[in-house]
């Protein structure tokens, strides 16, 4: 009874440590929405975006002086006047709301561009998921390979022995077997490449990045038919392409701000005067300030922020062209792997493995050379290579098309 605990224990323990160890797609992502340093340096510089307008209000620091004159070298504090003063300076109106106008747009630009990455990020994350399980499959299909020439290499071996077959069979399988080795050695440097790369993405802390971490080894995904029209629709609606907007309409009240810039900015200043017997007397002063040298520094910043709304529209036209690419390219690359998938799992699979398993026998049975007997393993070989390579690129685009498409796809 006491063993049967134990066992109990055991193996209790070691699933709770496997469950521990286990890291599913919602966990990758989720670490990668809260963990991400460029996205969480992205939040910190929204903060300081947002707190910008109150630096440029346009309204500078009160200025307190005290002033003091016609003092005689007499004895005594004589003097003819003197006065404490409290004075502003304040840019035209017009300018300092154009200028806030700038900064709330630029603030929501930056907004749209955090959607964006936030959309990037989870992408990113999905699709080092997705490369690290086709890494892990990639290394089964090639350790299966590895098996499949090692049974064969015993049935040269055994051919040989009898004399059946020559040195030269036996060179070949051995040669084949030392690259199927090579090619299994390589997946795992494939896979150790993708986890971290993945780990990076999440932000996955150093010191939590171990080797018994494990992963699905599957997703689970949406079929959809995608419609190409509504989806292109749907461009206009992306985050980078709102963000391009709202950044053409901060550059253009700058452009605003610029212009007005040729209108006075104002100083007051008030004061109280004593003329030696208190301050009781009143005094104010009223200034403005004219861009004399209108062509040396306003008509500068007019054409730098002229240039600015046109560097924002051919970006805005940039953005609007490359998503579309990237969707199309999606959309065409998904249509063409599913439709691989499905033809390689209604009948290549079966048929690769069966020509595999036919001409096995057939070779030891005399039936068929080992030139034949390589070529069907080929045959096999490249069909399922073929298909994980589908698969890949049939979960990537998914991931690629949920950012357009704003459901997920690929969970």
């Amino acid at each position: 009874m006491k063993k049967t605990y134990l066992v109990f224990f055991l193996l209790t323990g070691l699933m709770v440590h496997a469950q521990e160890n286990f890291l599913s797609l919602h966990e990758a992502v989720r670490s990668g929405l809260n963990r991400n340093a460029g996205l969480q340096e992205a939040y910190s510089v929204l903060e300081q975006k947002k707190n910008a307008w109150r630096q440029e209000t346009g309204i500078s620091d009160p200025e307190f002086t005290y002033f003091k004159e016609g003092i005689s070298p007499g004895p005594g504090d004589i003097f003819e006047e003197r006065r404490v003063s409290v004075s502003q300076s304040i840019e035209f109106p017009a300018t300092i709301v154009y200028r806030l106008k700038g900064i709330r747009e630029e603030v929501s630009a930056l907004q749209m561009q955090i959607e964006a990455m936030e959309k990037q990020v989870k992408a990113d994350v999905k699709s080092h998921y997705v490369e690290v399980i086709y890494a892990l499959r990639l290394q089964k299909s090639r350790a299966n390979q590895v098996q499949i020439l090692t049974d064969l290499h015993k049935a040269v071996s055994t051919k040989l022995e009898l004399g059946m077959a020559n040195g030269i069979d036996l060179a070949s399988v051995e040669l084949q077997l030392e690259e199927a080795r090579n090619d299994l050695d390589q997946s795992e440097w494939i896979l150790h490449k993708e986890r971290y790369s993945l780990f990076y993405a999440m932000g996955l802390p150093v010191e939590r990045q171990r080797y018994d971490i494990t992963f699905s080894d599957s997703l689970s995904v949406s079929e959809v038919e995608v419609d190409q029209i509504l989806a292109l629709t749907l461009l206009e609606q992306q985050p980078e392409f709102r963000s391009a907007r709202h950044e053409f309409q901060a550059a253009s009240y700058f452009l605003k701000e610029a212009k007005s810039n040729i209108l006075p900015d104002f100083r007051l200043s008030l004061y109280r005067q004593d003329y030696g017997q208190g301050y009781d007397y009143t005094g104010f002063e009223v200034g403005m300030s004219f861009p004399l040298w209108y062509s040396l520094g306003q008509k500068g910043k007019i054409n730098a922020s002229r240039a600015r709304v046109e560097e924002v529209g051919w970006k805005e036209e940039r953005i609007r062209m490359e998503m579309k690419r990237n969707l199309e390219y999606a959309w065409h690359n998904y249509d063409i792997s599913r439709k691989i998938i499905n033809r390689y799992r209604e009948s290549m699979r079966s048929k690769a493995t069966e020509l595999q398993r036919l001409s096995l026998r057939a070779y030891q049975l005399g039936e068929i050379d080992l030139l034949m007997l390589l070529n069907a393993r080929q045959v096999f070989l490249n069909g399922e290579q073929h298909y994980l390579a589908a698969m890949r690129d049939y979960y990537l685009q998914l991931v690629t098309l949920e950012r357009y498409l704003n459901q997920d796809l690929v969970f």
